[in-house]
């Protein structure tokens, strides 16, 4: 049992996994996240094609703000992440729903708008993490 313990804890976790496997690695999800918001929200504020909204709209607003959450938390797993990410977003859709109804505000624009705000914050805010302009694979050491 100790050497279980004593291989866990010499082990480079960096070491075996794998860029894929990390998910705060790559900037683009963030990026594509960000966009992706703002292309919503002009389609719907600009009176866009209507079968384009009807397919942009529900699917931004059933994947994009809990996937920017759940990337946050860094699952390494992508199909746990995915899966937390569109429960979290249906989740975070109740919750904007339920909050409009109770401040009597109840506006679709306000709700799409909410939803792509949480989106764009969590994304920022693994953008700044990160460091957007930082490379992955190199290591910033103080002298």
């Amino acid at each position: 049992m100790t050497e279980i313990v004593e291989s866990a804890v010499d082990a480079d976790p960096r070491a075996s996994s794998s860029p894929a496997d990390s998910p705060s690695r790559t900037p683009w999800p963030a990026l594509v996240t960000l966009l992706a918001g703002g292309g919503v929200l002009a389609l719907v504020v600009w009176d866009g094609p209507s079968i384009l909204r009807a397919v942009s709209v529900p699917a931004y607003i059933a994947v994009a703000p809990g996937l920017a959450c759940a990337r946050l938390i860094r699952i390494p797993d992508g199909l746990s992440r995915f899966v937390i990410g569109v429960a979290l977003s249906l989740a975070l859709g109740v919750l904007v729903a339920q909050g409009m109804i109770h401040l009597h505000r109840w506006s679709p624009l306000l709700g799409l708008f909410t939803l792509t705000a949480v989106a764009s914050l969590a994304s920022l805010t693994e953008l700044v993490r990160n460091g957007l302009g930082q490379h992955p694979g190199r290591e910033v050491g103080v002298e």
